[in-house]
């Protein structure tokens, strides 16, 4: 729990910066909205509840969709052409699916390392972090860590 406070506290930093300081040098109106896409649907709502009506979010993954495995559509990069912050779970969650996309949109504002691109992983106490030789013979193993760092643990 403590983990969750800590996540929705700087993603709720991280969405209220964007909006006092506007990313990229093109002026924004103030009638205009933060533009947020997220990886996930649960991203999406924390973005939502902090934001409010300052910002229009969405996800690119659906909540009945496995986020290990998004089918990418070119409707995404649309979307992702027209982000000011992309939200993603981190960890390599995204690996199969989304790094090809933020590549091909072509937005500089999302791009790794940009001040658009927020990995919310980096501020979450990560559990199960593998030990030694990690191999696909294991099962499902996640090599960073246990990406679902938003879910109750027990």
């Amino acid at each position: 729990m403590r983990n969750v406070r800590l996540f929705t506290r700087l993603l709720a930093f991280v969405v209220t910066f964007a909006l006092v300081l506007p990313i990229g040098s093109a002026p924004v109106r103030a009638e205009s909205k933060l533009n947020i896409m997220t990886a996930t649907t649960d991203l999406a709502a924390l973005a939502q509840e902090i934001g409010g009506d300052k910002v229009e979010v969405e996800s690119v993954a659906r909540g009945y969709q496995d986020p290990h495995f998004v089918e990418a559509k070119p409707s995404f990069l649309l979307k992702l052409r027209k982000a000011d912050l992309l939200i993603v779970v981190g960890l390599e969650l995204e690996i199969g699916w989304l790094p090809p996309l933020i590549t091909q949109s072509t937005n500089p504002k999302i791009q790794v390392g940009a001040p658009g691109y927020f990995d919310a992983s980096r501020y979450a106490r990560i559990l199960e972090i593998p030990t030694g030789v990690v191999t696909r013979a294991e099962g499902d193993v996640h090599p960073l860590g246990n990406p679902h760092y938003w879910l109750d643990p027990e």
